[in-house]
């Protein structure tokens, strides 16, 4: 199956090291390094929002550390494993999970891109950082350079609110875009929303003058019909983040995007 942009045998058989501090004239559009992350698991915990209540949720797909629960921590995911190619990052990232009436769908992989954005000088995420990006509540269509689908794998431009049909030999792939300012003080807030903030003409806003990575969490699905829908509705695509990384592995990767 062809995957478009970055085909998928290129994104599994790299290396991390050698996707470091690559430059984008298009997708992702700036310096980055990215890892690719197999299918972990699924629930309906979600242990930002509800966190210490189990089954509370809508079912959530994840990515990376593979004991994520409602109970889930940053200091817990660092002590588990991970699907992500490099052992130090433990993170956590989900979506909510795709269904085709009531089958789940399983992602053929998740990509997971760490991206300068800005003119300012990167640091990495605070050790305890929580995060979402996307309205898991929306019931119109979002802006799409933050949650979008479309067809042909990676980089595909044709982008959508809603889930697309993709032709047989197109994936179909789910984008959801992170704020990439971080307010300097938080590690979370009373929405999961507040201490972050988009960048700005390529700046970081006084509110939130600490430039972090702009993570971009992108899963592939095989072709779907249209009426598949996401376990949040149909236009309410969102992901969610918890930092597990090792935080000497995460500086060095994010000092290598500052040059």
């Amino acid at each position: 199956m062809a995957i478009g942009g970055v085909l998928l045998a290129s994104v599994v058989g790299e290396s991390a090291a050698s996707r470091t501090a690559r430059f984008a004239s298009t997708f992702p559009g700036g310096a980055y390094f990215n890892l690719a992350c197999g299918f972990s698991h699924r629930n309906n915990d979600d242990p930002i929002v509800y966190p210490g209540q189990p089954g509370r949720s809508h079912n959530h797909t994840y990515i990376g550390n593979r004991a994520v629960d409602a109970s889930s921590t940053p200091a817990s995911l660092r002590r588990g494993s991970t699907t992500c190619e490099l052992n130090t990052d433990s993170s956590t990232y989900w979506v909510p999970t795709l269904y085709i009436g009531t089958e789940p769908m399983l992602p053929m992989v998740g990509v997971v891109y760490y991206v300068k954005l800005t003119a300012q000088r990167l640091s990495p995420f605070p050790a305890d950082l929580k995060m979402v990006a996307g309205n898991p509540t929306a019931r119109r269509a979002q802006r799409k350079d933050v949650a979008s689908w479309s067809c042909g794998g990676i980089g595909g431009s044709r982008r959508s609110a809603a889930v697309q049909a993709c032709t047989e030999d197109e994936a179909l792939e789910l984008r959801v875009q992170f704020p990439g300012c971080w307010n300097g003080r938080s590690s979370d807030s009373p929405d999961h929303k507040r201490h972050m903030a988009y960048t700005s003409g390529g700046r970081c806003p006084t509110t939130h003058p600490v430039a972090v990575p702009t993570l971009i969490v992108v899963l592939l699905y095989p072709p779907v019909p249209k009426s598949a829908r996401p376990a949040s509705g149909k236009f309410a695509a969102h992901a969610d983040f918890v930092n597990g990384w090792d935080q000497d592995e995460l500086g060095g990767l994010v000092a290598s995007l500052n040059y």
